[in-house]
């Protein structure tokens, strides 16, 4: 039975030609790079946030004053790189009964897939897509302790942890520091459609964002707000149906929108939405993170997300072995300059 492409079969109405197929995958690549800041880093390098210290000057003037001693604020974070790989194997008996048969060569190698258009325009366009993807997930939904709900975790059941276990990313850092400066957290107290498309409800989580962001956040220069596609268009909703106008959301990359509202940016990433209703079972879907894209750092060794690639025709069991690796950490660089709702 085939299992590769399978709901294409080779049915006379169906394309042939699979440079015809259509991308299943909305999600491709939103350019990783305009929403983090990509560094280069090795496991344990340093990070140092320097800031402007304590206030100078006191009453008095005159002779043989009184000298302070001062220094800039300080501090020392560490990089934690995780190391994640995909090792992955394709069979040409797979594709037998399927369009892709058609691209497939004649002959002995006829598992050799390298040249072919089932390469070219299938496997490696998608496995690329993939890779991007992984970056996305690990960056931000990253968990090294991540567990199933029946476990006592927040991922689904029927979703095998060890997706989002090689490093603890943005959502895990998010978590801790609310967990330690509660203020930092607005509390979206009941998280379901149902009660948030209410009307005042999405701008006012927003609003209350705001009033609830300390010093160090406020005083972020080019401020955004992440969020995801469901609390992006329940902002939407809200304005739309309280008179205020619309919101001119500008169209980026395959469903990541970008708006304007009160000189900060709003950045709907519907990557979140996905990976919240595919690993979260779909609890808490309106989420919103106010920083700057300049506190928000992305770590891997020499800047590049994929340290080896390798993809080969192996002839003694006739298969193709695609494999991928690299290492990858996240973090803010000021834990206290953000505020989440959620």
């Amino acid at each position: 039975m085939a299992t590769f492409l399978e709901n294409l079969t080779l049915e006379p109405e169906n394309i042939r030609d699979l440079r015809q197929l259509i991308n299943l995958d909305t999600l491709r690549d939103e350019r990783i790079q305009d929403y983090f800041r990509v560094v280069s880093a090795r496991n344990g390098d340093p990070v140092g946030l320097i800031g402007k210290g304590d206030p100078i000057g006191a009453a008095g003037c005159g002779c043989s004053p009184t000298y302070e001693s001062w220094g800039p604020a300080n501090a020392l974070k560490r990089w934690s790189l995780g190391c994640w790989e995909a090792a992955l194997k394709v069979c040409w008996k797979d594709m037998e009964g399927t369009i892709a048969e058609f691209a497939l060569k004649n002959g002995t190698p006829i598992g050799d897939l390298n040249g072919t258009q089932v390469m070219s325009e299938v496997i490696y366009p998608l496995i690329t897509d993939l890779y991007v993807d992984l970056v996305w997930r690990l960056a931000w939904f990253g968990d090294t302790a991540a567990d199933t709900q029946t476990n006592g975790g927040a991922i689904d059941d029927n979703v095998d942890p060890d997706l989002v276990k090689a490093v603890d990313g943005l959502w895990k850092a998010i978590l801790t520091q609310v967990a330690i400066d509660a203020s930092q957290q607005t509390a979206i107290s009941t998280n379901t459609k149902a009660a948030v498309l209410q009307s005042g409800v999405p701008m006012g989580i927003i609003d209350q964002m705001m009033v609830d962001a300390n010093a160090a956040t406020m005083a972020l220069t080019n401020k955004v707000i992440y969020m995801t596609a469901a609390m992006a268009s329940a902002i939407e909703w809200d304005m739309r149906n309280s008179g205020c106008g619309c919101m001119p959301w500008e169209e980026r990359v395959n469903g990541v929108r970008v708006t304007k509202w009160n000189g900060i940016e709003y950045i709907a990433l519907p990557k979140w939405d996905e990976y919240i209703q595919y690993f979260e079972s779909g609890n808490s879907p309106y989420r919103a993170v106010l920083t700057n894209r300049e506190n928000i750092l992305i770590g891997t060794p020499g800047g590049e997300f994929m340290q080896d690639f390798d993809m080969h025709f192996d002839r003694i069991t006739r298969m193709m072995y695609i494999y991928g690796t690299g290492k990858l950490g996240a973090m803010f660089l000021n834990d206290a300059a953000f505020q989440a709702a959620f």
